[in-house]
């Protein structure tokens, strides 16, 4: 038998050999030595060999690839969260189908934040924060030695030098020392914090509708003072709540000017003035419906808000028209309003059909304090479902109200509080002879347990008083009721209170809620809401307690979105009386408070 010739041997061991160097790599992966959770996630999200598991690798070298750049990457995390005497290698087991590939992570000891020095290059303490310790730019000795806390110092130290007056202040140098014998890092920062400067004259760029005097009249600062960074981050911020640019933009030169002043120029791109808008909703009080609107931010130029909405639901039609003129007699704090509505209400306890008046002023004392009075005028026509009696009133009001938030957002609060005190004392014009007062005070406080603000503690309570008539003498639509999605939820809107025949709502002349609840986020996007409340309308004009407490507990549900949480609610009355259903639901948008 005649052999084959040398060459072709060596060609079927190089064919033999690249079908094993190029056949698609199936393998697993574990990531070992890390019992921290929070950890392990971050080093998963990193791996580039979880990240391309679905994408095979052509060769055995190729995964090994991917193994070595885990390796470095991985190190430089776990690094970078103070464990820098961290170990990270690979362990690889070729032989079987799927490829087993475990990344070893020794973390070692944790090192600490020892010394945290500010400084000038040359050598001299620098102006303003001379004495400022550590911890004012997130840096507090004995603090585990984390790379994202030096690095997050660094605009701190600046803003609180431009804060100081020093505009054209910044880092020049950061300096790192790990001592792997203490196990400790210093950290030095050198800083130059130029010379002091002073507002300058101030150009606006952009206008086209608007009147200039509306944006000169939020800007916070004064040609010739001291610079401080916060008066154009606070100017920066009330253009941009006005709703009326697309752009807010605020820069000044790298120089001042030879008498030490610094120039501001704002730069302005105006939005459309115009919107409109439509949908379908939802809501657990007024059912399904429609909704349109039609808006202008800038009605005569001066930033004037005119608008028209129009509401189409099972349990409410109705129109309203809302006039806002902002800086009224030429003041920031100031602004007139006036408004018209007239609508069409039948929920289970009236049906009220009535037309509404409005002006009055309102005035901000400061971002988070607001307050506002005005005349009302109110004619309407309103039948009381429990005792089917009808009645016809025209009163006029003068309501007062105070209203303070130091929440940190509107629909999803995670911290701060809110509180608002309204008082509107009524009187007849027309109809049966009424004389009352109106009293409305309602807090809540929202509590961040954990940095991440996964965990948030919230609390409500609501005060109502009628004073002045009798219950059955007021009009079934001014009486106070609970019960419903932003109430006592156990119970149905308007039936946590006095019930009369066929368990119709009855109202009261008082009100008292208790309520919290604790949200917890299980992912980014989804949550759930634990909650319980106490509460119950009375016939007396201050809660007496005559008609016992209702109590009531549920569970909620969260789908977070970058507009606010979608809730829906499952919640069941404790105290429960005849004619209360075992369960209510509830779906919108936002927290329930």
């Amino acid at each position: 038998m005649q052999r084959p010739a040398p060459w072709v041997l060596a060609l079927c061991l190089m064919l033999i050999w690249s079908s094993r160097a190029w056949a698609e790599i199936r393998y697993t992966v574990e990531i070992a030595g890390v019992d921290d959770k929070a950890m392990r996630n971050e080093l998963e999200a990193n791996s580039e060999l979880l990240k391309l598991k679905e994408r095979l690798p052509a060769s055995e070298t190729a995964l090994r690839r991917r193994a070595e750049t885990d390796v470095q990457r991985l190190k430089q995390i776990v690094e970078a969260a103070g464990y820098w005497a961290a170990e990270v290698g690979y362990d690889a087991d070729l032989s079987g189908d799927p490829a087993q590939v475990v990344v070893n992570v020794t973390l070692g000891p944790r090192y600490t934040l020892d010394t945290v020095a500010i400084t000038t290059s040359d050598g001299t303490p620098p102006p303003v924060i001379a004495d400022a310790k550590p911890e004012r730019f997130g840096l507090k000795p004995g603090d585990p030695a984390i790379s994202a806390a030096v690095l997050d110092a660094e605009p701190k130290i600046v803003e609180a030098l431009t804060q100081g007056g020093y505009p054209l202040a910044k880092v020049a140098s950061r300096k790192v020392v790990v001592d792997h014998a203490p196990r400790t890092m210093s950290v030095t920062y050198v800083v130059e914090a130029g010379p002091p400067g002073r507002f300058g004259a101030t150009t606006i760029d952009g206008l086209q509708q608007l009147e200039r005097g509306y944006v000169e009249r939020r800007i916070v600062w004064q040609r010739g003072a001291n610079f401080d960074s916060r008066q154009t981050e606070e100017t920066r911020k009330l253009l941009v709540e006005s709703g009326l640019f697309s752009v807010v933009r605020i820069e000044h030169p790298t120089e001042l000017t030879p008498d030490g002043e610094l120039p501001i120029n704002l730069t302005l791109v105006e939005r459309l003035p115009r919107s409109v808008g439509a949908g379908l909703s939802y809501d657990t009080s007024e059912g399904f419906g429609a909704r349109a609107f039609w808006e202008h931010r800038n009605l005569f130029g001066g930033a004037e808000k005119l608008r028209f909405s129009l509401d189409l639901a099972q349990n409410r039609l109705g129109g309203l028209a809302d006039f806002r003129k902002p800086d009224f007699l030429g003041r920031r704090e100031d602004s007139f309003l006036a408004s018209a509505e007239i609508a069409r209400d039948t929920p289970v306890a009236y049906t009220s059909d009535r037309t509404r008046l409005f002006t009055g002023l309102e005035h901000a004392f400061n971002r988070t304090l607001l307050g506002g009075a005005g005349v009302q005028i109110e004619a309407g026509e309103v039948t009381e479902e429990a005792r089917n009696i009808r009645q016809t009133y025209g009163l006029a009001g003068l309501p007062v109200y105070l209203r303070r938030d130091t929440s940190d957002d509107l629909l999803n609060p995670v911290r701060g509080t809110r509180a608002s005190l309204t008082v509107t004392p009524y009187t007849s014009v027309f109809g049966d002879p009424l004389t009352f007062a109106s009293t409305k005070l309602t807090g809540s406080t929202y509590h961040q347990i954990d940095d991440a603000g996964r965990y948030v503690i919230a609390a409500f309570a609501t005060l109502g008083l009628l004073n002045g008539e009798a219950r059955d003498l007021l009009p079934a639509d001014k009486r106070l009721y609970a019960g419903g999605g932003g109430s006592l939820r156990g119970y149905g809107y308007q039936l946590a209170g006095p019930l009369g025949p066929d368990n119709k709502p009855l109202g009261g002349r008082s009100l008292l809620e208790v309520g919290g609840e604790l949200r917890i986020k299980i992912t980014e996007s989804i949550g759930v809401v634990p909650f319980v409340e106490v509460g119950n309308v009375y016939e007396s004009d201050f809660p007496d307690g005559s008609g016992g407490v209702l109590y009531d507990a549920g569970i909620g549900f969260r789908y977070y979105t970058p507009i606010g949480p979608l809730r829906l609610d499952l919640a069941t009355p404790l105290r429960r009386r005849p004619g209360d259903a075992a369960v209510q639901l509830y779906i919108s948008i936002g927290q329930a408070f």
